[in-house]
């Protein structure tokens, strides 16, 4: 079956690295696991024309547990969240930031290829950030995968999202998709490599951004795995230099 050439520590699906909090509307694998891992990220917003900038840095744990070899249920909870915005008027938050709880389902599948469910949804964790509005946002779609060899296979997903702010304001609720479609390529028994192609239109503007997700995966022994994923706008209103994930994953 495809999904064993990725029975070791290194890391298989899409890049998850993301633009939004939790990083809602990214894909997840369609291979279930029972796993623990740490992902420092980061995100920056540089103009120096507008005087505006603005960092933001997190310290997320992540978990997931197989139910079967078809459903995994996963989460991440951001323990720790920087974010710095650099403007006439600077504000600096830092604590706890926010906790994702999604699950995956492969619910039909071949020797070759597998088709899944999968959604998420993003908890207003960030109690010493968030005052006054609470930011719930919610995404589930379609994953699909096909392999063109053993160890090279190429995947695509579609995820409809929603975000609201929750509390006595207003809702502010928005809609929007997030495509994906890449290859992901293992040359060697300890080290992969993922290409995307991603999009996400309605968020915010008909294109929110057009781009590329990037990742570099290796794998420690059996079991741990470390990989370095970005996520990168080309064009539309995403302000973002970029996304970056470092991630470290244990596979039990």
């Amino acid at each position: 079956m495809w999904c064993d050439a990725w029975t070791d520590g290194v890391a298989q699906g899409p890049v998850e690295a993301g633009f939004v909090d939790g990083d809602l509307g990214a894909a997840h694998r369609l291979c279930p696991q029972t796993s623990l891992g740490l992902a420092p990220t980061a995100y920056a917003i540089v103009e120096p024309e507008n005087l505006y900038g603005r960092i933001l840095a997190t310290g997320t744990l992540t978990g997931s547990y197989a139910l079967s070899d078809k459903v995994e249920v996963y989460a991440n909870l951001e323990a720790f969240r920087f974010d710095t915005l650099i403007a006439a008027i600077s504000v600096t938050g830092m604590g706890p930031g926010y906790t994702g709880v999604g699950a995956s389902w492969r619910f039909a599948e071949g020797d070759h290829w597998g088709v899944g469910l999968q959604g998420k949804l993003v908890l207003p964790t960030a109690f010493t950030l968030d005052r006054h509005s609470w930011p719930l946002g919610a995404d589930v779609g379609l994953h699909g995968a096909y392999a063109l060899r053993d160890n090279l296979l190429v995947h695509g997903a579609a995820m409809p999202t929603f975000r609201a702010a929750l509390g006595g304001g207003p809702a502010f609720p928005t809609f929007g998709v997030n495509l994906d479609v890449g290859v992901e390529w293992k040359p060697f028994k300890r080290f992969g490599f993922v290409l995307d192609s991603v999009s996400s239109f309605g968020r915010t503007e008909a294109l929110d951004y057009t781009g590329a997700g990037v990742g570099f995966r290796g794998g420690i022994g059996e079991h741990a795995g470390l990989s370095l994923e970005a996520r990168v706008p080309l064009a539309g209103r995403e302000r973002a230099l970029a996304a970056i994930d470092i991630r470290f994953n244990y596979r039990f």
